[in-house]
């Protein structure tokens, strides 16, 4: 779909939505799954455009957009099952598409238009960059013992990732922590020796901060600290996931860790 068709279409949709809000006129229609569904077939028509599936993209698409759909026909009473259903249990498509992309050998499946004939290329260009990037797959940072003596800046694209700071041996003084993902589960566990300051959000999706709970089709943030009397550490922590679940926990340093 081109810029111009998706620029009409996110004006009018501007406009109804903002009708309706400020009670001009009421459609009796929520807006996002709309876009959702936009989105999504968007991704599936991207996935051809290249000459060839990119099974990855496809998988997306059909599961953005059948997020949006299943919402629509839930709240018109055609079905029983809305669009939190299909988000919760349609994202394991997401590693069938991408398997069969691996196996098939298909472009990346992020490039759009301008598709790069492998993903090497699409890899030097992160390294050029300097920031970390972990494209895909399941990422532990922390398995083994490690050393925060500064930032940490950490970023992914699809899957499961940990990262576990009760692992390490931090230095006194305040670290900027900052973690995010594009879809997927991420878990980060905090030392209960520090203090700590958690901001996280998802798009879409679930959320908890130390007990604290959120969950929905929209947009989801939340903050939350902990102290620990007289420590010399301090983490200002910030999570953000796009679409899955995002789940930060207070836990007990790995033993010689606490101070």
């Amino acid at each position: 779909m081109g810029y111009r068709v998706w620029g009409f279409v996110l004006v009018v949709l501007g406009i109804l939505a903002l009708l309706q809000g400020i009670g001009l006129y009421h459609f009796g229609l929520a807006f996002w799954p709309v876009i959702l569904v936009l989105a999504g077939g968007s991704l599936v028509w991207a996935s051809f455009s290249c000459g060839k599936s990119m099974w990855m993209l496809l998988g997306l698409g059909l599961w953005i957009g059948g997020i949006g759909l299943f919402e629509i026909l839930a709240n018109a009473g055609v079905t029983a099952m809305a669009g939190e259903q299909i988000f919760r249990h349609g994202w394991p498509l997401l590693l069938v598409a991408l398997g069969i992309s691996l196996m098939l050998g298909d472009r990346t499946p992020f490039s759009g238009r301008h598709c790069f004939k492998s993903g090497q290329e699409s890899r030097r260009k992160d390294k050029s960059s300097g920031t970390r990037w972990h494209h895909v797959g399941e990422l532990y940072h922390g398995r083994e013992p490690w050393v925060l003596d500064g930032d940490f800046d950490l970023q992914h694209g699809i899957g499961e990732i940990v990262l576990d700071l009760s692992t390490a041996a931090i230095s006194e003084g305040s670290h900027q922590v900052h973690v995010s993902a594009s879809i997927g589960e991420l878990l980060i566990r905090v030392p209960d020796h520090v203090n700590a300051v958690v901001e996280g959000s998802v798009s879409l999706g679930e959320l908890e901060i130390f007990g604290e709970n959120r969950s929905g089709l929209g947009g989801l943030s939340l903050q939350q600290e902990i102290f620990s009397k007289d420590s010399p550490v301090k983490l200002q922590i910030k999570a953000r996931l796009g679409i899955g679940s995002l789940k930060v926990v207070r836990v007990p340093a790995a033993p010689g860790l606490s101070h």
